[in-house]
């Protein structure tokens, strides 16, 4: 006899470790290269944000795949609102690289991208609000970085390790969370397999 085909809260419990695993693993690098490397130049800094955006917008891409495909199916509200954030992430990374060539164009642009997908990530998760094992790790991640562009817009025209630092502070937070929902989802995945096993 075959067993019982996993409860769609398992599924996307499933669906959700390894993109989640993978955004905080980016935050996480993101954020101690902040803390380690010291006198960057506003040339690394566009590079470092940028890069860090679009890996961002990539994980968030890999993320709705593997939630459409494997929990909630086509035409899900949920997963387009990420696929939105995602194209903001990729596009705001393009932006930061190819246009901030000064300090206040890349405080506007990074600042900007952070606050909007910031504000779209924290409405996400009262959206999904009972719906989603994901909800609360919205609206933490939504909170930090909108608040992490909050305030690039009011100190980060201090120099470019001021905006270095921000960010990276912001990711540091964010990535921590990401690592405890990414090991949350395994664990509670694994125990739901377990009680399966046992009845």
């Amino acid at each position: 006899m075959s067993a019982p085909a996993p409860t769609p809260s398992v599924q996307e419990l499933r669906a959700l470790f390894g993109p989640v695993l993978l955004r905080a693993v980016i935050y996480l690098a993101f954020g101690l290269t902040t803390v380690f490397w010291q006198e960057p130049t506003l040339t690394v800094v566009r590079w470092g944000i940028g890069l860090f955006m679009i890996l961002q917008g990539v994980a968030l891409i890999y993320m709705q795949r593997s939630l459409t495909e494997r929990a909630w199916g086509h035409g899900n509200t949920h997963s387009r609102v990420i696929q939105s954030y995602a194209i903001l992430y990729l596009v705001g990374g393009v932006a930061t690289t190819a246009f901030s060539g000064s300090l206040p164009i890349l405080v506007l642009v990074v600042g900007l991208i952070f606050s909007i997908g910031g504000v779209t990530e924290l409405l996400q998760g009262f959206r999904a609000a009972g719906a989603s094992a994901m909800a609360r790790d919205w609206k933490i991640a939504g909170v930090v970085t909108f608040l992490t562009g909050i305030v690039l817009f009011m100190i980060g025209d201090l120099g470019p390790k001021a905006a270095f630092g921000i960010t990276g502070g912001g990711a540091i937070i964010v990535g921590i969370f990401m690592v405890l929902a990414a090991l949350t989802f395994r664990h509670d995945a694994a125990s739901a397999d377990s009680a399966k096993l046992d009845t």
